[in-house]
């Protein structure tokens, strides 16, 4: 680093020429807030000059763009994303890298539900090879949530190595009742020990927690939150200190809601942060990534400088990565945006590490392979399922039951119900005309056939089973459907596939989205893929499926970080509670 520091400061005098000249500039300076007339100058993968115009010195090999007096910007930073799921790391950079997002941070509990600690190790690996920057943090969910009959899908030990690795920036997003009321507090304080001793951050997700309970976060070291729904929510994390990210994207969208009333508190927002929290294919091809979002916050009335910086500096700080990331300036990494003007944030350019990466929305740079290991693609280690294994059986001589079911209210959000089901030959049988569907979750791992059955209202299917292996926390499989048949069905096809999202009807596939990658991500282009799975949605749709996002509300059934009722392959699970409890009342 010494040789290239050496060059930067002989190429800033013009003693020696850079490998790129950007003139006739306007150049955002996120450290000032200013939009200043100049020049950037690049050496190697890093920043040499910044400043008004000179005649610097032009090699046979030095690259001179009049960039026609657009502006700009920082390459965008996604601070809070999921690349673990639908995509491969090519298809995320193909899409993402052309529209102006240059690095990532992202959670990777996929690989670690999957293969542990081998698996986190071998998807950082991959990041290197990238056109884009990719960071990960270590996987909390797959620590606190996925549970095998040897312990743990990763251990502390395992989970305390990550944190040594350069490509791991800090401890992923930890569900704030394991901290505060879980048997799992004492092993989480450890590893919130480590990272801080590392100098490395500790995500928290607080959905719900306010006043005494964030602070309480904030206490026990939590110093980012990706959860605030309302502008109130997130003042109340900068007044603590956090880190302060505002979500748009396929799981949320907060800026309709947050932005307006944030502007009008008049607060510094040094410390709030725009992440997108995940981008579905669809979403990435028709709207964008991390340019959206940024605009979306200017069209609501967010000042351009401010929005920005949230997806700029704001996230290099937070992750330690200023010394290098988020702005431009020498010395620092040469990761540019071109853009029309401030107030449009439409990638005409993409300059990252040093090199012209991208033009006018197309990737121009090649990308590297990938070589997936055979166990990959084998995943979904679960038996021959049976329409008898979705039957829930009751005390004999009874002719209806008082069952728990999942009441949906949003495509996440449920609570939990008390319905009364007739019982048929001693089974409790579902009434089509009552709203009321079965759902079931398989471990998919371990091949140990632990299942648990439950039932879910409101979701609107009329007919068939739908079944994803994919889903929130632990990775198992999840089924929803009309009749056991149609489950059964479901499950046995993505059990063929080794991974994928499936809907039956009548013992027929209508509609299937292979996913063999650890059975969550498809081998498919992101232009394919979003085609498949608009497709998908369609068909769900007219099976009177409800909600945005039909599919969210399968892969959430088993997600315990939000209340109130949640389905396990070991039984439903009371997320306010922490407790398993029986599906009979």
């Amino acid at each position: 680093m010494s040789i290239l520091r050496k060059r930067l400061s002989r190429v800033a005098l013009g003693e020696e020429p850079g490998d790129i000249i950007i003139n006739n500039g306007k150049v955002l300076n996120v450290y000032t807030g200013e939009v200043l007339q100049g020049q950037v100058v690049i050496a190697g993968e890093r920043i040499a000059y910044v400043g008004r115009e000179h005649n610097f010195p032009v090699g046979p090999d030095t690259l001179v763009i009049d960039v026609a007096n657009q502006t700009i910007i920082p390459g965008l930073i996604d601070g809070h994303i999921h690349l673990d799921a639908w995509l491969t790391l090519n298809e995320y950079s193909k899409l993402m890298l052309p529209r102006g997002t240059t690095a990532i941070v992202t959670e990777c509990s996929t690989f670690a539900n999957a293969f542990g600690l081998q698996g986190v190790v071998d998807f950082v690996r991959g990041f290197a090879d990238q056109p884009m920057r990719m960071f990960a943090v270590a996987p909390v969910i797959s620590f606190i949530c996925a549970r095998r009959s040897k312990g743990r899908a990763i251990s502390l030990a395992e989970m305390e190595h990550l944190l040594t690795l350069p490509e791991v920036l800090g401890l992923g997003e930890i569900y704030w009742p394991a901290l505060l009321y879980s048997g799992a507090e004492e092993e989480l304080t450890l590893l919130i020990e480590k990272a801080i001793q590392l100098g490395k951050t500790v995500e928290g997700h607080g959905a719900g927690a306010r006043d005494q309970k964030l602070a309480a976060l904030a206490a026990r070291g939590i110093d980012a939150c990706h959860e605030p729904i309302t502008a109130p929510e997130v003042r109340d994390r900068l007044r603590l200190g956090l880190a302060a990210k505002i979500r748009e994207g396929s799981i949320r969208q907060e800026l309709n809601e947050v932005i307006k009333p944030l502007m009008e508190m008049n607060i510094n927002l040094r410390r709030a942060i725009l992440v997108s929290d995940g981008v579905w294919p669809d979403v990435l091809i028709s709207s964008g990534h991390m340019d959206y979002i940024v605009q979306k916050a200017i069209n609501l009335g967010m000042e351009p400088v401010t929005a920005i910086q949230m997806a700029t500096l704001n996230v290099a700080e937070r992750f330690g990565l200023d010394r290098d990331l988020g702005g431009i300036a020498p010395g620092k990494c040469a990761d540019l945006v071109v853009i029309p003007n401030i107030r449009t944030v439409e990638a005409q350019m993409v300059i990252c590490k040093g090199k012209v990466m991208a033009k006018k929305g197309t990737l121009l740079g090649g990308l590297p392979n990938i070589n997936y290991q055979e166990r990959i693609f084998r995943s979904v280690n679960i038996s021959f399922v049976k329409p008898e294994d979705f039957k829930v059986i009751v005390p004999e001589d009874t002719k209806e039951i008082a069952v728990r079911a999942i009441e949906m209210v949003t495509d996440i959000v449920n609570r939990e119900a008390a319905i009364t089901l007739p019982v048929k030959d001693g089974v409790a049988s579902v009434p089509a005309a009552a709203d009321v569907l079965k759902a079931a979750v398989f471990d998919r791992f371990e091949g140990g056939g632990e299942r648990a059955v439950g039932f879910i209202k409101g979701y609107g299917m009329r007919q068939g089973a739908l079944a994803a292996s994919f889903s929130f926390d632990e990775g198992n499989l999840t089924v929803i459907g009309c009749n056991d048949e149609d489950m059964a069905s479901a499950v046995n096809r993505i059990r063929e596939l080794q991974g994928g999202v499936v809907y039956c009807i009548d013992g027929e596939v209508t509609a299937e989205i292979p996913l063999p990658i650890l059975g969550g991500i498809s081998e498919q282009t992101g232009s394919k893929l979003a085609l498949e799975l608009a497709a998908f949605i369609k068909v769900l749709e007219r099976a009177g499926c409800k909600g945005k996002y039909p599919l969210l509300t399968l892969f959430t059934l088993t997600f315990t970080a939000i209340p109130s009722l949640r389905l396990l392959s070991r039984g439903y699970w009371l997320s306010k509670e922490g407790r398993v409890v029986d599906c009979l009342l």
